[in-house]
């Protein structure tokens, strides 16, 4: 943690009073207090009530639970509550032992508390869980995240709302260690007491510090750390957009413009606020149609109840040049496989999958794939063990390659390249073979890259 700033007259008291209290006091900066019984929970809330501008109408609020505990696993563990200079832990599960009749009354008090803020990420999902766990409804609850996107900033997680709006020294990332985590023990490891009052104090900065949309410099401090020139986030972009976007295909300008301002993590760092990469995004997008690496077409929409022509609208729309990688699978797919080694047979395996891997897919979703695709009767371990193997051997060979993420494969990026080219270049020719055959000369304006399927040797060239 940081160095803790002066305390406030109304804090200084109130801690005074509860280490006089001898309310567990289980982390000195910035104070943490930990309460695990009936008794302790009764002392502490009753500090509370005598401090009554303890609060500043909103509090940070979060919940953790014991997830590997046998007897009702489900049951909440930890209530956290934070003001900015001290947090409780109240360790509901301990103190109720399961009786929801021995819930600590003034706790609930401000749980349903309207003019008691509590805040946080998920804050609402947080409090279905008390209602499930404890039988009452919390009042007064605000999600973080949803503020976020109110007021136009992408990040929902409270990891990424706390750099931008809190102290950094609040980032904790989460592991799969939670998981092995105690909250329900009488003494808490110093890095569960950090882990679980950290995302109450961060919800708590974060709150204020989003409302006047008082971002932290160093988080806008990413473009100097990282710069970048126009043309290099360009092609991020268009890498970008040629990952989730199939070629040869009208899309919506809009749809293209949302999908980069929400997927372009750079952006999300150095423009926050959504209406600042969405004109950044169209801005893009016209760069990319006056150097042809899109397309721009249009097409009407009509009203189908009227045949009255001024009620079409003209929906603005582009294209990615080529064809897309169905139809060059199609057509010149399992013959590219074949050039580069692969057997007949797993050249047109190849041919068949390849469409589902332009992005990492998990190998167990594509043998999913192949069964939906009635190449396999079922899924059974046998079944499932030749996908498999095929798969591994195809990654072996280069076909495929291995994702980020475990257990996942994609199309080799430099197979797709190849794929891609070497369908030019075979349209060409095929349109060249045509030609010789007496069906006119070649166009001049001919791009090897028109779709094939609209090629009619009757035209009069």
């Amino acid at each position: 943690m940081c160095d803790q700033k002066p305390y406030s007259s109304t804090a200084r008291s109130l801690i005074d009073y509860l280490d006089k209290s001898k309310i567990q006091k289980v982390q000195e900066v910035p104070p943490v207090y930990q309460i695990n019984n009936k008794n302790t929970a009764d002392r502490c809330l009753d500090i509370l009530r005598n401090h009554p501008n303890w609060h500043t109408g909103y509090v940070g609020f979060d919940t953790e639970t014991t997830v590997y505990r046998k007897a009702d696993p489900q049951v909440v563990s930890m209530i956290q509550i934070a003001t900015r200079e001290l947090c409780f832990l109240f360790q509901v599960f301990r103190i109720t032992k399961i009786n929801k009749s021995k819930f600590p009354p003034l706790l609930q008090q401000i749980l349903t508390d309207q003019d008691i803020k509590k805040v946080g990420v998920n804050a609402s999902g947080d409090a279905d869980w008390i209602k499930k766990s404890y039988g009452f409804e919390m009042q007064g609850v605000i999600d973080l995240e949803k503020i976020a996107q109110q007021k136009g900033y992408a990040a929902r997680s409270l990891a990424e709302l706390t750099r931008m709006f809190g102290d950094p020294e609040l980032v904790l990332e989460k592991t799969k260690k939670i998981l092995k985590w105690n909250f329900d023990a009488v003494k808490l490891d110093p890095e569960i007491i950090r882990y679980a009052s950290s995302d109450a104090f961060a919800g708590i900065q974060v709150y204020e510090s989003i409302l006047e949309d008082k971002m932290n410099e160093e988080y806008l401090d990413y473009e100097k750390f990282h710069p970048m020139s126009v043309k290099e986030e360009d092609d991020e972009i268009y890498l970008l957009i040629l990952g989730s976007h199939p070629k040869g295909e009208d899309l919506r300008t809009k749809t293209v413009a949302n999908y980069i301002e929400n997927k372009y993590q750079r952006w999300i760092k150095t423009k926050p606020k959504s209406d600042d990469r969405h004109k950044a995004a169209l801005g893009v997008i016209d760069r990319f149609i006056e150097d042809g690496r899109l397309i721009k077409v249009s097409a009407c929409n009509s009203d189908s109840n009227s045949d009255d022509e001024q009620n079409e609208t003209v929906i603005d729309e582009i294209r990615i040049p080529g064809d897309s990688l169905n139809t060059i699978l199609k057509v010149y797919g399992k013959e590219f496989f074949e050039s580069k080694g692969l057997s007949p047979q797993d050249s047109e395996f190849m041919a068949e999958i390849s469409s589902y891997c332009l992005k990492a897919i998990k190998k167990d979703s594509l043998a999913k794939v192949i069964v939906n695709n009635g190449k396999i009767i079922s899924l059974d371990q046998k079944n499932r063990e030749i996908v498999i193997n095929k798969l591994n051997e195809l990654n072996r060979k280069g076909a495929l390659m291995s994702g980020q993420k475990w257990n996942t494969l994609l199309l080799h990026p430099d197979w797709l390249k190849e794929l891609e080219d070497g369908y030019k270049e075979y349209k060409l020719t095929h349109a060249e073979d045509e030609a010789s055959k007496g069906w006119g000369q070649i166009p001049q304006n001919f791009e090897p890259w028109q779709n094939v399927n609209e090629y009619d040797p009757n035209d009069v060239w």
